[in-house]
């Protein structure tokens, strides 16, 4: 970055933190240049495009240092993937668990409604599994990503110590024995666990 860059960065981040807020029209009202209200707004507007704020070339480097500050090793990171419509922006995000708080590491504005698809799940997971690469890793998610092919994809990174957690629908099948039957249907108490080794689920594939 130019040092005037800098500056605009270190001016946000005060802004943002005393003021608790993110929105660009407010932050121009409070940003400290003598010009222009529109003129200010432009200036944030093209600042925040800048390359150098990239999310590989920015936000992962601080990724990696937090980790390291953050985490004794060898401990296992928990990494959430979940997806949120926040307005009419709809965001699949993959984060850090710590101390019951979720650190935003990778992210990605869908350009349609509703649930992710497979391709855009791993363009998500994919650079923060590299990012995170030597590290025992556990990926969590809820039903949106119960599909046996990212299960299939993400199976090929276990011998870089990646496992996964991925919440099922109570309709999906398993076949216990020569019967398939629905999830809905085994008989679990409340509060009981239970290991289910080797099963095959779903009829088609």
């Amino acid at each position: 970055m130019s040092p005037s860059q800098v500056v605009t960065l270190q001016i946000l981040l005060y802004l943002i933190s005393v003021y608790k807020t993110v929105q660009i029209s407010k932050l121009t009202n409070l940003f400290p240049l003598p010009i222009q209200s529109e003129s200010k707004r432009k200036h944030i507007q093209r600042f925040l495009t800048i390359k150098e704020l990239s999310l590989p070339l920015f936000w992962f480097p601080l990724v990696r240092i937090m980790v390291e500050k953050l985490f004794n090793f060898p401990s296992e990171l928990v990494l959430i993937i979940d997806r949120t419509q926040w307005q009419d922006t709809n965001i699949l995000m993959i984060s850090l668990a710590w101390k019951k708080r979720a650190l935003p590491i990778n992210w990605k504005i869908l350009t349609h409604k509703g649930a992710s698809n497979l391709a855009e799940q791993k363009a998500v997971i994919r650079p923060v599994l590299k990012l995170l690469k030597g590290q025992k890793i556990i990926l969590t998610a809820d039903r949106e990503f119960h599909s046996i092919f990212l299960s299939h994809w993400l199976k090929k990174y276990q011998k870089q110590d990646v496992f996964f957690v991925l919440r099922q629908k109570k309709s999906m099948m398993i076949k216990r024995g020569k019967k398939y039957s629905k999830i809905s249907e085994l008989k679990v108490n409340i509060g009981e666990t239970k290991l289910l080794l080797n099963q095959k689920i779903t009829k088609r594939k």
